[in-house]
C-alpha cells in the first residue's frame, strides 16, 4: 500500500468478532465490521469476480467480520437459477431473482444485468446499512448503489475490475462524445471521487483511476487459490487422457472470451502450426461474444479444440493439462482491466504466452521475470514463441516453477485477502477517529 496509508491490524476473536479502539456502543468492547458485497455473481457460480469474492468473503468472516452479499439469482453461463438464501461458510449470501440468459451475446448481457440492478438497489435500500459496502465494476452502474450506501452512514470502497465507461469507449463500444458517453463519463467521475477507496488490480489501472478522479487507489491484484490450484502432474495427465489430449503441446485458453481480447493472430498462428509442428494444439475452455467467431475461424481445424466451461471439480486438473497458458488483450484495454486467468495459471506453476498490450504491467512482469513469453497480435510472433516452447521442454519446465514461487509472492490469496482486511478494517479505525475528533 501506498506509504502512509491507514491499515488496521486484523485479528482473530472468538466469537468472532474485531477489537477495534471503540465499538459502536460503549466504546470499549469488541465489536463485529458488518460488511457487504454487491456482486451479479457469486459462489457456486463459475463467474470468475464470483468465485474471487467467494473467497474474500469466506476470508473476511474468519477476520472476524460479519458478512452478506447480494448477488443475483442468474447464472454467469446462463441456465437453472440458483437458491434465493443460502448460509455459506459463514457468509449470509441474499439472491434477488433476475434473468440467467448467459453471455451469448450483448442483449442476453444487458438484460441480467438490468433485472439483478433494480432488485439488489430495493434489497440493500431495505437493508439496515452495513459499516463498508464493498462494489465491482460489473456490472458497470453497479458502484452508484455504493454512493448510496454511502449516504446512509456506510464506507464505500469500489472494487475495479474493469473500468467502465473508458474500457467500452476503447472498445468502440461507445462514442466517447456521445450524450450517454458523456453522462457515463460524469458519473464514473463522481463515484471514483466520492468511495472512500478504490481498489485496483496494478500500478497501471491505479494511475488510470487517480487520472480520472479517484482520491485513494490502492493495488491488491485478482488472486488465486494456492491451496485448491496448485502443480499436479498427476491430474493434469488424467484430465489429457480423459479429454484425448495425449501427445499433443497443450496451448490453452481458460475462461471468457470476451470483446476485450483478440484471437486473429492466434487462430492464423495455429492455421501455421498445423504443418509445421502438428503436435500443438490450441484449446479454447469457456465462453463469451468472441465464442462464434472463434467457433468459425477454427471449423475443420486440427489442431484447435473448444470446451465449454468446466466444474470447479476440473478447474485444477484443467489448468494442469496444459504445457502453457494463453492470455491475450486487446492493446486499447491496457490499464483499464487485468484478465484473472493470469494468477492461475501461475498457481499451476505453468509460464505464460502473453498475446498483445505488451505495456501491461502483466506483459512486462511476464518478460523481466521469466514467466514465459510476450509478443504482440503477429501470427508470425505467436508461432515463433509457441514453437520454441514446444521445442524446449527444460526450459519451460523451469519457467513454470518460477511462475510458482512468483505466484507465492505477489498473487496467493491470504496475502491479496489479508490486504482486504486492513483496507476496511483501516476505514473503520479512520471513522472512529474522525467521530473522537481526533481525525
Amino acid at each position: 500500500m501506498p506509504a502512509g496509508a491507514d491499515i488496521a491490524i486484523v485479528r482473530r476473536i472468538d466469537p468472532p468478532t474485531v477489537d477495534w479502539p471503540e465499538g459502536p456502543g460503549s466504546g470499549a468492547e469488541p465489536w463485529p465490521l458488518s460488511v457487504l458485497l454487491l456482486n451479479q455473481y457469486f459462489v457456486p457460480d463459475i463467474a470468475p469476480t464470483g468465485q474471487l469474492l467467494g473467497e474474500l468473503a469466506e476470508d473476511l468472516v474468519e477476520a472476524g467480520m460479519d458478512v452478506t452479499v447480494i448477488a443475483g439469482s442468474g447464472r454467469y453461463a446462463g441456465g437453472a437459477r440458483l437458491r434465493p438464501r443460502e448460509e455459506w461458510r459463514g457468509v449470509r449470501i441474499r439472491r434477488v431473482r433476475c434473468t440467467s440468459l448467459g453471455r451469448a451475446g450483448a442483449g442476453r448481457r444487458l438484460t441480467d444485468y438490468a433485472t439483478y440492478f433494480v432488485p439488489a438497489a430495493a434489497r440493500m435500500i431495505a437493508m439496515r446499512p452495513p459499516d463498508v459496502i464493498v462494489c465491482l465494476s460489473t456490472p458497470p452502474l453497479l458502484a452508484m448503489l455504493g454512493l448510496v450506501a454511502r449516504r446512509r452512514g456506510a464506507r464505500f470502497v469500489y472494487k475495479v475490475e474493469d473500468l467502465y465507461p473508458d474500457l467500452a469507449f476503447a472498445l468502440g463500444a461507445l462514442r466517447e462524445r456521445s450524450v450517454l458517453g458523456r453522462a457515463l463519463a460524469r458519473l464514473s467521475r463522481a463515484i471514483l471521487a466520492r468511495a472512500d477507496a478504490v481498489v485496483a488490480l496494478d500500478g497501471a489501472m491505479a494511475q488510470t483511476l487517480h487520472a480520472r478522479g479517484a482520491r485513494r487507489a490502492e493495488v491488491i491484484p485478482n488472486w488465486a487459490d494456492g491451496k485448491r490450484l496448485r502443480p499436479d502432474l498427476e491430474a493434469g495427465e488424467r484430465f489429457r487422457r480423459e479429454e484425448g489430449l495425449e501427445g499433443r503441446f497443450v496451448v490453452l485458453y481458460a475462461g471468457n472470451l470476451g470483446r476485450a481480447h483478440r484471437f486473429d493472430a492466434v487462430l492464423q498462428a495455429a492455421k501455421t502450426l498445423v504443418v509445421r509442428e502438428p503436435r500443438v494444439l490450441f484449446l479454447f475452455v469457456g465462453d463469451g461474444e468472441r465464442l462464434a467467431e472463434v467457433r468459425a475461424a477454427s471449423l475443420d481445424s486440427a489442431n484447435v479444440k473448444l470446451m465449454p466451461y468446466q466444474p470447479a471439480a476440473r478447474l485444477n486438473a484443467l489448468l494442469n493439462a496444459a504445457d502453457i497458458h494463453l492470455v491475450t488483450l486487446r492493446d486499447e484495454a491496457a490499464g483499464l482491466l487485468v484478465p484473472s486467468k493470469y494468477a492461475s495459471a501461475l498457481a499451476a506453476g505453468k509460464p505464460v504466452l502473453m498475446v498483445g498490450a505488451r505495456s501491461s504491467a502483466m506483459a512486462q512482469e511476464i518478460e523481466g521475470e521469466g514467466l514465459g513469453f510476450s509478443c504482440g497480435h503477429d501470427a508470425q510472433q505467436i508461432a515463433t514463441a509457441v514453437l520454441a516452447a514446444c521445442g524446449d521442454p527444460v526450459h519451460v519446465g523451469r519457467q513454470g516453477e518460477h511462475a510458482r514461487c512468483v505466484f507465492t509472492k505477489r498473487y496467493d490469496r491470504k496475502m491479496a485477502t489479508g490486504k482486504w482486511a486492513d483496507l476496511l478494517g483501516g476505514l473503520i479505525r479512520s471513522t472512529t477517529r474522525e467521530e473522537r475528533g481526533g481525525g
